[in-house]
């Protein structure tokens, strides 16, 4: 092959990986951890505030994963269970923020929060629990693999 018909083939080649890299880098989807992060970043020592509430705790809640039947249970002690007065449970994947959850912290007779994780992609989770007395507020975050 002549010198100059290499030369032409390398100016193609590079050519085409250069638009192939800008169709990969336009087509592909970049979610924020957090649609209104600033005004959390504003907001972070109250979080402080929430996770150390939860540190200074006697009994803090229990976190099982049953995979037999494909469920989270969150245990809460019954001292704390009794003065919940609202809460909030968040499966948060951080890959992709579409496949977020909430649920309202509903716990059974038993004090638990159970709810089945066979709907949910594999991979990588969070549990970001919030929970309020009236008077503190409280969270933990829980890290999970499915």
């Amino acid at each position: 092959m002549h010198w100059g018909n290499k030369i032409i083939v390398s100016f193609i080649l590079f050519i085409t990986v250069l638009f192939t890299l800008v169709y990969i880098s336009l087509n592909t989807e970049f979610s924020l951890v957090s649609e209104n992060y600033y005004e959390q970043e504003l907001a972070y020592q109250d979080q402080i505030d929430r996770e150390t509430n939860v540190l200074n705790l006697e009994e803090a809640p229990e976190f099982q994963i049953d995979r037999e039947l494909q469920q989270v249970i969150i245990r809460f002690p019954k001292t704390i269970s009794q003065q919940v007065k609202e809460g909030k449970v968040k499966f948060y994947r951080a890959s992709n923020a579409r496949y977020d959850q909430d649920f309202a912290l509903l716990l059974n007779d038993k004090h638990e929060f159970a709810m089945k994780i066979d709907q949910l992609l594999r991979g990588a989770w969070k549990i970001q629990l919030t929970w309020s007395d009236g008077i503190k507020e409280y969270y933990k975050e829980l890290n999970f693999v499915i």
